[in-house]
């Protein structure tokens, strides 16, 4: 963990550093991509628009589904941490969204453009949160397993259980849940670069994205201590993923439908005059 990064007498949260690096990622990459192939006028000013919204909405979804409602006046005290990645997503999007509409850009076209990146800012923004500490995973003795230093929110929560005592250096083996997305991020962002790569019809690098994120998070969330459980073992995310990953498969068959009606026509014979 090296959550405070120190030049000088000045200090830097190494988690916002590498959420300002997710999203200029994300954005650079997306411009380069357009200067090739598209041409659209896109610019750096999309990276305002997305950062501002994200930044907006990734705090608001923490005190929504974190914070208690008593306690909601800290929302403008700006602490290190306290975001969630979904609510900067769908700011992100709503941001660029914003943007095309001024720029006169088609907004599914446009999105399609900086998707396939995403996973490169899901890399950065996971190493930003393994660096705090935050996004844990629950207590395991596998050899996989990683102690959190003391002060960390692993260690706090193993305290406040009265699983360690508060005098204790680390904190339980968990599951770094933070590496482990950090993989599936890399398969998945070679999966939408594949699918980009081979030209795919309208809206359907969107729809491979949702699926493969919340695939992933579906996954992952079974070993995820912070997220609290809504039915039986699953958490909100869960629940999202069964809704969204059969919704999005669907409307990748419908665009599809008619290669796959033509796949299902019978051949026809042919005959040869002698």
């Amino acid at each position: 963990m090296y959550p405070i990064i120190i030049v000088s007498r000045f200090w830097i949260d190494s988690y916002d550093i590498f959420h300002f690096l997710a999203l200029l990622s994300i954005v650079f990459f997306g411009l380069y991509f357009n200067y090739r192939y598209h041409k659209y006028p896109l610019g750096f000013g999309i990276l305002i628009f997305s950062g501002i919204f994200a930044k907006l909405f990734s705090r608001i979804f923490y005190f929504l589904f974190f914070i208690p409602s008593e306690r909601w006046i800290s929302f403008f005290f700006f602490e290190r941490s306290g975001h969630i990645f979904l609510g900067g997503l769908i700011g992100g999007v709503l941001g660029a969204l914003l943007y095309f509409e001024m720029k006169k850009i088609p907004k599914i076209e446009g999105l399609e453009i900086f998707v396939p990146y995403i996973p490169i800012g899901g890399i950065l923004g996971r190493l930003g949160c393994f660096c705090e500490g935050c996004c844990y995973g629950t207590i395991t003795d596998s050899i996989f397993g990683l102690r959190f230093p003391m002060g960390s929110p692993a260690w706090s929560e193993h305290v406040s259980r009265q699983l360690i005592s508060s005098d204790q250096f680390f904190s339980l083996p968990v599951h770094p849940t933070q590496l482990y997305e950090i993989g599936m991020w890399i398969i998945a962002g070679i999966i939408l670069i594949t699918i980009r790569n081979r030209k795919p019809r309208k809206g359907t690098i969107i729809l491979s994205f949702l699926c493969l994120y919340f695939l992933m998070r579906f996954v992952e969330d079974f070993v995820r201590a912070d997220y609290g459980k809504i039915v039986g073992n699953l958490d909100l995310m869960q629940l999202l993923a069964l809704f969204i990953i059969p919704l999005s498969s669907l409307s990748i068959l419908l665009i599809y439908r008619d290669k796959l009606f033509l796949l299902h026509l019978p051949k026809k014979k042919t005959t040869t005059n002698i």
